[in-house]
């Protein structure tokens, strides 16, 4: 027997709905956060710490051991840069992500190159695939560097694109993405892409700052203060 329930917290008076990709931005933010905390304390480089737990998740380390080769993991970085990496089983597709990221002094953050690489079994439109991820991976790192949403006296102080930021296109790093040929049925792909790029955003800081942020979007005073969020 299984049993769940759950609770709607919302500001009152202010209607919301669901946000593309749904209970796995949540989620694989935590736990690939999580994750890399866990390998710094343990020693340990944060592919390394993923790899030694998936013996029995072929596909997983499949699409992580591709993503760390062409995003060439382990390649010495200039000062305060980083890579972080994502490894994710949304909809019953696993997408491993990588980003690379500069951090000012001042907290501000350029994204300098993001790898993604998808299983998401039988492909029927690569393109397609490709295409969900690429707008998803865009979707996913303007919320992490900018999707802040206020609200005053019961209504959102945001209102157009001047004070609720996009990745323009000048911001928006080279994005590569793999897709892996595979038997398996296919998984979902519409949503997926968004979740895959604030952790590893989040996790390209961590490594560039040793700054641990526990929330998005990002807090540039917080990594200018190499304090923890």
């Amino acid at each position: 027997n299984f049993h769940v329930e759950y609770v709607r917290a919302e500001p009152p008076a202010v209607p919301t709905g669901f946000w593309r990709g749904v209970g796995p931005n949540n989620n694989v933010f935590a736990v690939e956060c999580a994750m890399d905390e866990l390998a710094r304390k343990a020693g340990k480089d944060p592919i390394e710490f993923r790899r030694a737990m998936l013996g029995s998740k072929p596909r997983a380390l499949a699409v992580l051991n591709l993503a760390a080769e062409k995003a060439n993991w382990g390649e010495k970085l200039p000062p305060r840069v980083g890579r972080g990496v994502s490894l994710q089983p949304s909809f019953e597709t696993f997408i491993a992500t990588i980003v690379e990221a500069e951090v000012d002094d001042k907290g501000e953050v350029a994204l300098r190159r993001v790898t993604s690489v998808v299983d998401t079994g039988i492909a029927v439109n690569p393109d397609t695939v490709k295409a969900q991820l690429e707008g998803g991976l865009i979707f996913g790192l303007t919320a992490a560097l900018w999707g802040e949403i206020t609200i005053e006296k019961g209504r959102v102080q945001q209102s157009n694109f001047h004070d609720y930021r996009m990745l323009r296109i000048n911001e928006v790093p080279k994005i590569e993405v793999h897709v892996v040929k595979s038997g398996e049925p296919p998984g979902g792909i519409g949503e997926t892409g968004v979740n895959g790029g604030p952790p590893a955003l989040r996790n390209a800081i961590y490594a560039a700052t040793g700054v641990a942020l526990r929330r998005m979007p990002i807090d540039r005073s917080l990594i200018a203060a190499g304090k923890k969020a």
